[in-house]
């Protein structure tokens, strides 16, 4: 027995090796996350993982190593939902009938719009996969107009704003609000994510980034190791999906947000459900590459795009925090509408809108206080997400760095 045991354990360790060997660790790039700046785990049902700023650090360096090899010549393109299926123009209208208790932050106001930007995209980092494939689809909102009270927690001018977006196609065009103050939400095509835990997270980096063939054999097992058997079904729950249109689909943010400040604030999730018509669409055209892209521009000739923006309120401790793997159940925890959306008939599809649309930024941490996001994807999601943004921008020749 002893020596069965001793077996096992040279294995692992050999393995351990190998899988340390072949995995990408961006020391290259490795700058590190500023840990002053970091965001504290002091909201509804936060617990700070003791090494999620180190994590945070390495996956910034792999994912810019990671880059650099995409893309050594062109400008460099997101890292995640780089293919956008276009960006809209839209109103956002707090209902009349939200629910006293959660009139916080862009719901205090029942009545009030917000002009919008509405990047739809596909997940895949291969930006020119056919929209044919199964892949998990974004939605991301940026709402402006808001009022000198309403300060976000984080901006950024020089990635919402180039040359290239400084003239607009119309006077109407909403493109022509970014640079400015906005509160974003971010949502897929799923409920739920892939990893809660910040090493987990970045094993998952270092194998899937990696530049050998050996990395890519093992990602069963890597993902398994780094998602656990939940993450795993999570992600085939996400890259699994076909859809006709990006306007006939549902998004959900799969990570928690607060809602509200100080002692009141409350955890919540929120979802974009679209609204159903009647009307017969045409059968896409499966084998263009841009089918949806053109399936959006075809619906908003003929008329609006509508979705109902919900919140789902934490209702126990048991819904987890810092597990997004982990869903919140709609019987467990029901969604309230709180917001209208509506997408007015466009032409979006123009040279102008889309280059414009191409460096617009998003990001959880477009934030105000009272949407503070919560839990360790959210939190690596800032340092992350805003070094990757000044990395990509200084990298490509057309942005003023």
């Amino acid at each position: 027995m002893p020596s069965s045991i001793t077996m096992r354990l040279a294995f692992l360790f050999s393995l351990g090796a190998v899988l340390a060997a072949c995995g990408e660790t961006g020391d290259a790039y490795y700058a590190g996350v500023d840990p002053g700046s970091y965001p504290p785990a002091n909201g509804p049902g936060e617990k700070m993982d003791s090494n999620e700023i180190e994590a945070a650090r390495r996956i910034t360096a792999i994912i810019e190593a990671h880059l650099d090899r995409l893309y050594p010549h062109d400008p460099k393109l997101r890292d995640a939902h780089p293919k956008s299926t276009g960006c809209v123009d839209a109103v956002f209208t707090v209902r009349e009938d939200v629910p006293v208790a959660y009139r916080k932050g862009i719901f205090a106001s029942p009545g009030r719009s917000y002009r919008a930007v509405i990047r739809f995209s596909n997940s895949n980092e291969n930006a020119k996969q056919s929209d044919a494939e199964a892949d998990g689809r974004g939605m991301a909102i940026k709402l402006f107009d808001l009022d000198s009270s309403q300060k976000p927690m984080t901006v950024d001018p020089l990635a919402s704003l180039s040359p290239r977006a400084d003239t607009p196609p119309s006077k109407s065009d909403n493109m022509r609000l970014a640079g400015g103050p906005s509160q974003d939400f971010i949502m897929i095509s799923h409920p739920t994510f892939l990893v809660a835990d910040p090493d987990g997270y970045r094993r998952v980096f270092e194998y899937t980034d990696a530049d050998n063939r050996l990395a890519e054999l093992m990602l069963p097992l890597v993902a398994v190791y780094g998602m656990g058997i939940s993450g795993v079904k999570n992600l085939r729950g996400i890259t699994s999906l076909k859809i006709d249109n990006p306007l006939s689909t549902r998004y959900w943010s799969t990570v928690p947000y607060q809602l509200g400040n100080g002692p009141d604030a409350i955890a919540i999730k929120f979802s974009a459900d679209f609204k159903p018509v009647t009307e017969q669409a045409a059968e896409p055209a499966r084998s263009d590459r841009d089918f949806l892209r053109h399936a959006m521009a075809a619906t908003l000739q003929r008329r609006d795009a509508k979705f109902v923006f919900e919140i789902q309120p934490r209702t126990s401790s048991e819904l987890s925090v810092e597990d997004p793997r982990i869903e919140w159940t709609e019987q467990a925890a029901p969604f309230y509408p709180v917001a209208d959306i509506v997408i007015h008939r466009q032409t979006f599809d123009t040279v102008a809108r889309n280059a414009a649309c191409e460096v617009l930024s998003y990001s959880p941490w477009h934030a105000l206080p009272e949407h503070k996001p919560l839990g360790a994807v959210n939190r690596m999601r800032k340092g992350i997400y805003e070094s990757i943004s000044a990395f990509r921008r200084g990298k490509a020749a057309d942005v003023p760095r």
